[in-house]
This record gives structure tokens, C-alpha cells and sequence, in this order.
């Protein structure tokens, strides 16, 4: 007779959450509960549109992916603002390295160093799904920045278009130090978040998103880490 194994079957249904010490008093127990329950139903989708598959029916883009999580709050009454991200296994280097939470571990990395990125808080296993939850940058993605009623707040044409190229100066700025870091990823504005000044037209900061196509360069990485502690 074959014995019923409880402890395999039950992890195919209950959550395997790993929780980041600063942020355990904040995540509700709803989420511990059922997390891809929380993220399906709770969760708004930050991008409009549809699933877009390639030729041979890979998903290229999904907008239901990446959605915004109600605010948390700790006992003091204090708010975390997040993020959370369905993984697909089957993209970038998550595919390749196998690890479901390669970009989650590439964020950590950014942040050890001292580079900006969005800070992990979660990383969660439940029923053959992978999620992601990080605290949400505070900005304008590019493609939003038309929300942001630009003519309507007294931008000229011109001064849009400064604005576009501002955006991509510092994009270049930020690429040069990751490169030197040894942080190989693609730089568009798309996968950008800005931080912009309305009042005085201008962009304050960058912050790139979107981690799981990044390529770490072991030996620039040890060597920008070193010269960090010299310094």
C-alpha cells in the first residue's frame, strides 16, 4: 500500500513565503494565507493592454504580471507601498540560471552596492507559482509621464522634449556606473522610473525596474565592491 505523503502534497498547496526581516511587520495575514489569491484579487495591473505572444507562442509581454498591491501597514501605523510580480520561468535569465528568484536575488545584489533599485521584501512559492513582492518606487514610469498633464502644467514642445533628453543623459550616467560595476542590462526609457520635477521641469533621478534579462560580471563586480570599501 502506498503511504499518503502528506508533507509533499501539502507543499504543492500551501505558501512557502520567505519574508525580509525590516519588512515582516508589515505583510498582512491575508497574503501569508494565500498569496497568489492576494496578488490575482487585490492587486491592479500597472500597465493597460493585452498579452503579447511571439511566433512561436512564448509570452513576450504581459501587463497582468506586474501589479500594484494595496498598501501595508505595520502596527505603528506606518505604510509600505509595493509591488508585486508574477515570475515567468521561462524568460531571461531565470530561464537559463533555473532559479525562479534570479531577479529578485539581482536586486538584492544593486542594493548591497549601493546602486538604486527597488528594495525586495518577499519571494513566495505556492502551487508551482513563483511571485516576487518589492516596495514600490516612487515616480513616473515613462510611458506614464503623459498622465502627468504636461501642457496642461505650461510645458512647451521644446520643453517636453528637454525633458525626454535629460531623461536619457542620466540614463546614460547610470548605465556607465553599472557597467563599471559590472551590471550588464538593457537601458531604455521604458524601464525606467522618473522622478520629475513639474514646477521646475526637470528630472531629479532615475530608478530601472525590470531585473530578469541582467548579466553580472563576477570580476568587475569583486573589483567595484573593493574599491568601494577603500574608498
Amino acid at each position: 500500500m502506498e503511504l499518503y505523503n502528506f508533507k509533499a502534497e501539502s507543499k504543492k498547496y500551501f505558501p512557502e513565503i520567505e519574508i525580509e526581516q525590516a519588512y515582516k511587520n508589515f505583510v498582512p495575514d491575508e497574503f501569508k494565507k494565500d498569496p497568489i489569491g492576494y496578488f490575482k484579487l487585490k492587486g491592479k495591473n500597472i500597465k493597460s493592454g493585452e498579452i503579447k505572444r511571439d511566433k512561436t507562442g512564448r509570452v513576450r509581454e504581459d501587463p497582468t504580471a506586474v501589479r500594484e498591491l494595496p498598501i501595508w501597514f505595520d502596527a505603528n501605523g506606518n505604510e509600505l507601498k509595493t509591488i508585486g510580480k508574477r515570475v515567468d520561468i521561462r524568460k531571461g535569465k531565470i530561464r537559463e540560471s533555473a532559479n525562479p528568484f534570479y531577479e529578485y536575488q539581482i536586486m538584492e545584489l544593486i542594493n548591497d552596492i549601493g546602486l538604486p533599485a527597488s528594495k525586495p521584501i518577499a519571494k513566495v512559492e505556492q502551487a508551482g507559482n513563483y511571485l516576487i513582492v518589492m516596495e514600490k518606487v516612487q515616480g513616473t514610469s515613462w510611458y506614464e509621464k503623459n498622465n502627468l498633464l504636461l501642457k496642461e502644467n505650461g510645458y512647451t514642445d521644446e520643453e517636453i522634449r528637454n525633458l525626454e533628453k535629460q531623461a536619457e543623459e542620466k540614463m546614460a550616467q547610470l548605465r556607465a556606473e553599472f557597467e563599471e560595476a559590472g551590471v550588464k542590462r538593457s537601458w531604455k526609457l521604458k524601464d525606467m522610473i522618473f522622478d520629475i520635477d513639474i514646477e521646475n521641469k526637470t528630472i531629479r533621478k532615475i530608478i530601472p525596474v525590470d531585473w530578469e534579462r541582467t548579466e553580472i560580471e563576477a570580476d568587475k563586480l569583486n573589483a567595484y565592491r573593493k574599491n568601494k570599501l577603500e574608498q
